[in-house]
């Protein structure tokens, strides 16, 4: 069980064990079975493209769309790629985009309607990436 504090100072509790046992497939589970689906690159819609540019980092994250689907897209620094379907909801403050796999850290991606990209968890958001100037390769 790990305890937390939100920024209202309260206290939450989040069962790690329960979060695990959400996790219906590993990453490696899922990413081989989006690459088996064969998304047909012709047929997506481009939401956004951004670069995360903390440090060490530098990953090219691409958002799109398929048939009512997001994926979230990322490029890493050392040539590996991935790709997650990713499970959407309407927020006052935009999208919010979680791994359809979870994570037990509670992390999501918020999608703003200026297309801002926020890196984010149980406490906020901490990080927004900055939008790419030119398509990953």
């Amino acid at each position: 069980m790990a305890v937390i504090r939100n920024e209202a100072n309260e206290v939450i509790h989040i069962d790690v064990g329960l979060k695990l046992k959400r996790m219906q497939k590993s990453v490696v589970e899922n990413r081989k079975r989006l690459f088996w689906k064969g998304i047909d690159i012709s047929e997506r819609e481009v939401v956004g493209r951004w670069v995360d540019e903390r440090p060490l980092q530098g990953d090219n994250i691409t958002i799109f769309k398929q048939a009512d689907v997001f994926y979230l897209e990322t490029r890493y620094n050392d040539g590996c790629h991935s790709l997650d379907e990713m499970l959407s909801e309407v927020t006052p403050e935009g999208l919010k985009l979680e791994d359809k796999g979870g994570n037990i850290f509670g992390d999501y991606f918020l999608l703003t309607p200026s297309n801002e990209l926020h890196f984010c968890h149980s406490e906020g958001c901490y990080y927004t990436a900055t939008k790419a100037t030119i398509a990953p390769v």
